[in-house]
C-alpha cells in the first residue's frame, strides 16, 4: 500500500491498517476509507488524499471497529461487501458508492441504526429484503445502477425521507412505496416507469423527479395529494399525452414537461388555483396547439417553444412577474394585443423565432424591444424598431 505524499501531514497515516488502527484505539466515530477524489461537493477522501487503496477487499479489523457510527468505502474497487458488516451495531451512516458490487448482504437488515445507506453507482440488480428491516433510514442513495427490480419490504422502511434511484432500469415500483409517508424528496428519473404507486400519502415530498420513463397518462394516479411539492420534473416521458391531475400544490415553484406528447394544458382556471406559487413552467417540445390565457401571478419563466401546432400567443397579462417567454419554433400567427410592454415590465428574454407571425404581431413583439433593452435582456426573431422601414413622409 502506498505512501502519503510529500505534501501531507505528518500524522497523516501511511497505510490502511494505520487508518483502522488509529479509529479502533480511540475509539472513533468515523472511519474514513474513501479513495474518492475531491469532487465539486466534497473534499477527497483520506485513502486518496494519502495515496492508499483498499486494493478491492476490506480488512477483517474494520468489522472490529465496534464503536463505528460513519465508514465509508467509497471508490475502494470492491466486488463484494461482507456480512461482516453487521458486527458493525452502532453504523449510522455506510458509504459503499463507486465500487463494484453486484449484490448487498442480506446481514445488511441487522444494522438497527442505519439511516444513511449510499450504494450509488454500483452494478446491484436489486436490493435484499432485509433492507425493510432498517427501521431507522432515512436516504437511500441507489443511483446508477442496473436494478430492474425493488423488494416490497422497501416499503417498511417508514422513516425514508430521501430516496434516489435515478438511472436505473426499473420497470415498475412496489405498490408498497405508497405508504412512505414521511418523504420529501423522490427521484425517479431515467428508468423505464409507465407509472408510479399511488401518491395519496405523499404528503410531504418536496420535489419529485419522474423525467425520462415512460410514464403513460393513463396509468398515472393524482397528484392531488403532493401538497408540500416544490418541483416536479416530469419531461422526457414520450408517451405522457395529458398533465397530471393536480390538487391545490400552494408552494410549488417548478414544473419541467418538456419533451412529451402534451396535446392539452388545464384550463385557465384550474392551473391557477392548483399553482399559485408556480414561477417556472416548461412546456417545450410538446404537441400543445392552443395555450390557455395562464393566470399565474408568481410566473416568470414560460418555455412554450417547438410546439408545431401552436398557433396563438393568447393574453397573458395576469402573469406580470414574466420576464422570459419562448414561444420559438411553433405555428405562432398571432399575438394577443394585451400582451404590451406596460403589462410585463419585468421581461428580459422574448423568443420568437421560427415562426410566421402576421403584420400587427411582429409589430406588437418589435415594440417590446426598448424594455427588454432597459433591462439588459434581448429579443430574437422580430426586427427592432431602429430596424424597421421608417414611416411615410407626409404630403
Amino acid at each position: 500500500m502506498g505512501a502519503c505524499s510529500a505534501k501531507s501531514a505528518a500524522s497523516d497515516p501511511k497505510s490502511v491498517d494505520e487508518v483502522i488502527a488509529r479509529v479502533v484505539k480511540t475509539k472513533g466515530a468515523t472511519l474514513d476509507l474513501s479513495a474518492a477524489p475531491a469532487g465539486s461537493d466534497a473534499p477527497p477522501g483520506l485513502l486518496h488524499r494519502c495515496g492508499l487503496s483498499l486494493g478491492g477487499e476490506v480488512p477483517e479489523a474494520v468489522y472490529g471497529a465496534s464503536s463505528v457510527t460513519t465508514l465509508s468505502l467509497k471508490c475502494g474497487a470492491l466486488p463484494v461487501l461482507s456480512p461482516s458488516v453487521a458486527r458493525l451495531s452502532r453504523l449510522a451512516v455506510l458509504d459503499v458508492s463507486e465500487n463494484a458490487l453486484a449484490s448487498l448482504p442480506a446481514e445488511l437488515g441487522a444494522l438497527a441504526c442505519l439511516a444513511t445507506l449510499d450504494v450509488s453507482e454500483n452494478k446491484l440488480a436489486t436490493l435484499p429484503a432485509e433492507v425493510g428491516k432498517l427501521g431507522k433510514l432515512t436516504t437511500l442513495v441507489a443511483f446508477k445502477n442496473v436494478m430492474t427490480a425493488l423488494p416490497d419490504a422497501l416499503g417498511d422502511c417508514s422513516a425514508l425521507a430521501n430516496l434516489n434511484l435515478y438511472n436505473n432500469k426499473l420497470t415498475k415500483l412496489p405498490a408498497t412505496l405508497a405508504n412512505l409517508e414521511n418523504l420529501e424528496d423522490v427521484n425517479l428519473g431515467a428508468n423505464k416507469l409507465k407509472m408510479t404507486p399511488k401518491l395519496d400519502k405523499w404528503s410531504k415530498v418536496r420535489e419529485l423527479r419522474l423525467h425520462q420513463n415512460n410514464l403513460i397518462s393513463q396509468f398515472l394516479p393524482s397528484f392531488a395529494g403532493l401538497a408540500s411539492l416544490e418541483l416536479l420534473k416530469i419531461e422526457r416521458n414520450l408517451a405522457l399525452s395529458a398533465f397530471p391531475a393536480l390538487g391545490v400544490h400552494a408552494k410549488l415553484e417548478s414544473i419541467e414537461c418538456n419533451n412529451c406528447s402534451l396535446e392539452a394544458l388545464p384550463d385557465a382556471a384550474t392551473l391557477a388555483a392548483a399553482l399559485p406559487a408556480l414561477q417556472y413552467l416548461t412546456i417545450h417540445a410538446n404537441r400543445l396547439a392552443e395555450l390557455p390565457a395562464l393566470a399565474l401571478p408568481e410566473l416568470t419563466t414560460l418555455n412554450a417553444g417547438s410546439n408545431k401546432a401552436l398557433a396563438r400567443v393568447p393574453d397573458l397579462t395576469a402573469c406580470p412577474k414574466l420576464r422570459v417567454l419562448f414561444v420559438d419554433d411553433c405555428a405562432i400567427v398571432e399575438v394577443d394585443a394585451a400582451n404590451t410592454p406596460a403589462a410585463f415590465p419585468g421581461l428580459e428574454r422574448l423568443q420568437v423565432g421560427g415562426n410566421k407571425m402576421d403584420e400587427p404581431a411582429k409589430v406588437l413583439v418589435a415594440s417590446f424591444d426598448g424594455l427588454v433593452r432597459s433591462n439588459g435582456g434581448w429579443i430574437r426573431g422580430a426586427e427592432p424598431p431602429g430596424v424597421m422601414p421608417p414611416p411615410a413622409p407626409q404630403r
